[in-house]
């Protein structure tokens, strides 16, 4: 599993040429102009594979806004390090902050960097208090979460299996919006067979959003027992390791137990090509970050903020549940051919160079 995992990591990392140590940074291509606005682009980091994307888009976006210098910095994971990184942007005259935040802890930091008139955008997770950024550019976590184990527990049902149904919850990291939303989504869906005594949840643990952590997660829960019929992933890196762990049971994932995740990792397109994982949701990194960019230019050089329409400013990327019926039209991490436009505001559509 670590072969796998360390696999998927180092394919991230080849495909950026962003260099990943604590507090590392990248510039656009036209960092040294004196005339442009500096925005620090700071993301969660390469802790997962997942966020790779996002410093590749911000790359790419980078030469379509010359009046922007785009630098990016990596957190490594760490809550501390990213409000660190956020002070220095402000202590050093930054204009702009595009924010990944690690987990909510980070939401002073961003509300004082506000104070101090430098705006702030959060993609894919969100600070805790809306006066710590001026939008939200990220999925409805929440709907995401009903989503992935709607279907599930439709096709539980359509296959007649027996009830009760024993569903074991794999959360993400513990105080981050998105993990919070997607476990209250996967509730939701499950709220309705919990009265009717359908579903019984057996396990619910946090795992990091972590393959490794989820691994071993489900590895001492089935040491206990193996009668689980659903796995629901809050991410498909922790998809990975229950599909591991429960493989090492002597069960067949896919076949007497499902498993369901999010993000469409490449790794996981191919498990649910192959019938061990049931289905996964896109909500593609790589727009997020583009449209981020795209946002800021339009927040710096136009005064332009979404319309009143975008509640709290929050811009939403579509999703796709992905199963096996259409996961051949999927491309890894939901990632398009092409950057469809920010809808708000000057905007155009970009193609994905990489």
């Amino acid at each position: 599993m670590k072969k796998r995992t360390i696999g998927l990591l180092m394919g991230s990392l080849l495909a950026s040429t962003v260099i990943a140590g604590c507090g590392s940074s990248s510039s656009g291509a036209h960092a040294s102009a004196p005339s442009k606005d500096l925005v620090y682009f700071i993301f969660t980091g390469y802790s997962a594979p997942y966020f790779a994307p996002m410093a590749q888009a911000v790359q790419q976006a980078a030469k379509y806004y010359p009046d922007l210098n785009l630098k990016i910095v990596n957190a490594n994971g760490s809550p501390s390090q990213e409000i660190t990184d956020i002070n220095e942007a402000v202590a050093n005259g930054a204009k702009g902050i595009i924010l990944n935040p690690v987990n909510g802890s980070v939401t002073n930091a961003a509300v004082q960097a506000m104070k101090q008139g430098v705006p702030v955008i959060t993609i894919d997770r969100d600070v805790n208090n809306p006066q710590g950024r001026d939008v939200f550019i990220g999925d409805n976590d929440k709907q995401l979460g009903i989503l992935q184990t709607q279907y599930a527990l439709q096709y539980l049902q359509s296959h007649n299996v027996p009830k009760p149904w024993n569903v074991a919850v794999l959360q993400g990291t513990l105080g981050s919006s998105t993990a919070i939303d997607r476990l209250a989504g996967a509730m939701e869906a499950l709220k309705p067979y919990l009265a009717n005594g359908s579903v019984k949840v057996v396990l619910n643990e946090s795992a990091n959003f972590e393959t490794d952590t989820a691994l071993t997660v489900m590895s001492e829960f089935l040491a206990k027992t193996t009668n689980v019929q659903l796995v629901i992933a809050s991410n498909d890196a922790m998809a990975l390791g229950a599909i591991t762990a429960l493989q090492n049971a002597g069960l067949k994932p896919g076949q007497n137990v499902l498993v369901v995740g999010a993000d469409a990792q490449p790794q996981s397109l191919t498990d649910v090509a192959n019938g061990t994982q049931l289905d996964t949701v896109t909500h593609s990194p790589f727009v997020e970050a583009y449209w981020a960019v795209e946002a800021m230019d339009n927040l710096l050089q136009y005064h332009i903020k979404p319309p009143t329409k975008y509640l709290h400013g929050d811009i939403i990327i579509p999703m796709t549940l992905v199963t096996k019926q259409n996961v051949g039209q999927v491309a890894g991490w939901g990632t398009p051919q092409v950057v469809p436009p920010l809808p708000y505001g000057h905007a155009s559509a970009h193609t994905v160079t990489q």
